[in-house]
């Protein structure tokens, strides 16, 4: 069986964890998770410890630390702006994101943007949420990123922190890979992806104003839900580790 990650409060002063809520149900329903069973947990202050089950009670399992881990963190703060795409792209796009390393993810409402979620975006938010901490769980990662409310384009170029960077599908754009070894490594970065529809003209010049650079990924032209996925992998595979 994998090895099973959850998130915790902080350790008692006897050494112990407390899984409750979700997670308990989750390892006793779905795991079927008995004394003596090691899994791993991450706590309140980003700690991950191997633990070992010593009690299950009703709702609630006590398990004591046995060792920590340390595992190497990813030296970028990576955010990724992607265009709200259709059914169950988004979701796929948000797990993989979050497996990949990105620190946070902002859902972007674009000129060519397909999906209308403005009756339902709340409980888009919560759905959305809900997938990158199971995925935080499953990659075994010792944080949660943040998914935030849907943002239009506009609002999102003037939130530019570090580089940024508008993925785009133009042959005469400056190419990415270049990029990423003509420029120094940087601590933060933001990754714009567009909609199935790519962004139009008009969106690609007002990036370049607010000091975007508008760049093109290589020889093939990517799905949507594609470049939201490889692009932030290529970044943090380059500039994410010292």
């Amino acid at each position: 069986m994998n090895v099973a990650q959850f998130f915790v409060g902080a350790p008692g002063n006897d050494n112990t964890v407390v899984i409750e809520g979700e997670d308990y149900h989750h390892l006793i329903n779905v795991r079927r998770a008995q004394i003596g069973d090691a899994i791993q947990v991450v706590d309140s202050d980003g700690m991950r410890y191997k633990v070992t089950i010593a009690h299950i009670e009703p709702q609630k399992i006590i398990a004591t630390i046995t060792d920590a881990i340390q595992y190497p963190d990813i030296a970028l703060d990576v955010t990724l702006c992607v265009a709200v795409l259709k059914g169950k792209k988004f979701d796929l796009v948000i797990q993989k994101a979050v497996e990949i390393g990105v620190r946070r993810i902002i859902p972007v409402i674009t000129e060519r943007t397909i999906p209308d979620i403005s009756e339902k975006e709340e409980k888009k938010l919560a759905r959305w949420q809900k997938i990158a901490s199971e995925a935080s769980k499953q990659c075994l990662r010792k944080d949660v990123p943040q998914v935030s409310p849907v943002m239009n384009y506009i609002d999102v170029l003037q939130l530019l922190k570090g580089i940024g960077i508008l993925a785009h599908a133009d042959p005469d754009a400056q190419n990415l890979r270049q990029f990423l070894k003509n420029h120094s490594q940087h601590n933060d970065v933001m990754l714009l992806t567009g909609p199935e529809g790519g962004f139009s003209k008009k969106e690609v010049e007002i990036a370049r104003e607010f000091g975007w650079n508008v760049l093109y990924n290589g020889a093939t032209q990517l799905r949507a839900e594609t470049a939201a996925i490889v692009l932030p992998a290529i970044i943090i595979y380059e500039w994410g580790y010292t």
